[in-house]
């Protein structure tokens, strides 16, 4: 694997392209190695992006949706996209065979992927979860709902003081 060998190579070609192809594919590297720490965190962000598509969606069909809880999410994604790169770094100084990566990318990726399949099961796309992945996360299922549920209330309560004092 050579990515970054080809990306200079397409700097004679194109130059723009080269140019943002060769930096980016030369921070992915430092960030987070090439291999099999590149192909999983490949793998995490692809999963990151679906939970973030299918919460969205979730939230849009039950009417949950709150932009201040979606700019959480994102300092959230941000956080976890950061330690793992931590970890990366820990183990590449230390010398370890990626232990601390590998532990805080499970640590991680589980609960996300419960989040992701809570949130496409709430996102009304549950056709596609067999029905023992769905027992599975029923509890995230459930928790997602009532928090969903609890943000519709106070939406409510809130519009209905507002109605009440009469700053519409």
């Amino acid at each position: 694997m050579h990515f970054v060998k080809d990306y200079l190579n397409l700097l004679v070609a194109n130059p723009i392209a080269g140019t943002v192809g060769a930096t980016t594919l030369g921070i992915l590297n430092f960030m987070y190695g090439t291999g099999i720490t590149l192909t999983a965190m490949g793998i995490f962000t692809v999963l990151l992006v679906l939970d973030w598509i299918a919460g969205r969606a979730a939230s849009k069909r039950d009417g949950s949706y709150a932009s201040e809880y979606g700019i959480n999410g994102g300092y959230r994604t941000a956080f976890i996209v950061l330690i793992l790169f931590a970890a990366y770094r820990v183990d590449v100084a230390l010398g370890l065979p990626y232990v601390a990566f590998g532990y805080l990318l499970l640590n991680f990726g589980l609960p996300m992927w419960r989040s992701m399949t809570a949130n496409v099961y709430r996102a009304g796309w549950d056709v596609w979860i067999p029905q023992a992945v769905l027992n599975r996360v029923a509890d995230e299922i459930e928790h997602k709902a009532a928090r969903a549920n609890k943000r519709l209330s106070e939406r409510e309560q809130y519009l209905n003081a507002k109605k009440e004092t009469g700053d519409e």
